[in-house]
């Protein structure tokens, strides 16, 4: 049975602050509203247990931790052990280029190995889409569809970044429905504008489909979206942290 709402997480956008004060800005994440962060790498500094309890505490969860292809072939062992002290149950990778069919016919077979460990010991292995894995075309078919045809779908998942599915050209919410099951968490960010590309805006103020592409989320099963802009516009961090928050709990959604 699907989740009736979404938990918000958190990437990026306070990356400068957490590195000036970790734990007041965790806490301060927390007294927005979010319940979860992607990264928060801090916690693997000095006592990772008790760092965890206390991230816990502060009602956030760390919801994946970085997985570039090349740590997926030559250090498995260690993401799998980070992944295990942070207690989270995902791993993701942020970027591949996708260039030729063959490219990616390769990625696929590296996913499938290294999800398979993954799987086995707990953790969804998920990739996570740019706008060039729609725009990068193969025999009519794209990078990103070639992919998920070449993966087994036990141990391959795939983080939709809605913005960047529309910056490709493509629906979000056909996208979302479509990929279904295999989508345990979504990056939900917007843009003001597609003639050029870095035209992100706050969550809720863009063209992006955010309010359709969230219920797609929850109808499909997914249980956080996460909160991303990689680029400030006319707010503060703090501004835009705080009102793409309140514009996704504004749709009554999470």
């Amino acid at each position: 049975m699907a989740n009736t709402k979404a938990k918000v997480g958190l990437i990026g956008l306070v990356n400068d602050e957490a590195k000036a004060d970790f734990w007041g800005t965790m806490r301060r994440v927390a007294d927005i509203g979010y319940q979860g962060v992607e990264g928060a790498v801090q916690l693997l500094q000095g006592d990772v247990a008790a760092n965890v309890e206390r991230f816990h505490q502060l009602g956030l969860q760390v919801l994946t931790v970085s997985a570039s292809r090349e740590q997926l072939r030559d250090q498995l062992d260690k993401v799998i052990r980070e992944a295990k002290s942070l207690q989270s149950s995902r791993a993701s990778v942020w970027w591949a280029p996708c260039d030729t069919r063959d490219a990616v016919l390769a990625d696929a077979e590296l996913y499938n190995k290294a999800g398979a460990k993954l799987a086995a010991e707990g953790i969804k292995l998920c990739y996570h889409n740019h706008h060039h894995e729609f725009r990068n075309v193969f025999n009519g078919v794209c990078a990103l569809d070639i992919l998920a045809a070449n993966t087994d779908p036990a141990a391959v998942y795939f983080e939709i970044d809605i913005a960047w599915v529309t910056v490709g050209g493509e629906d979000p919410v056909r996208r979302l429905r479509n990929f279904g099951s295999r989508v345990p968490a979504i990056h939900v960010k917007d843009i003001f504008g597609l003639d050029a590309k870095g035209q992100f805006t706050t969550v809720g103020t863009g063209l992006v489909k955010v309010r359709e592409s969230v219920q797609a989320a929850i109808d499909i099963g997914v249980e956080y979206v996460i909160v991303e802009q990689d680029r400030l516009r006319h707010l503060t961090t703090w501004e835009t942290v705080t009102a793409s928050y309140l514009n996704l709990k504004e749709t009554g959604l999470v």
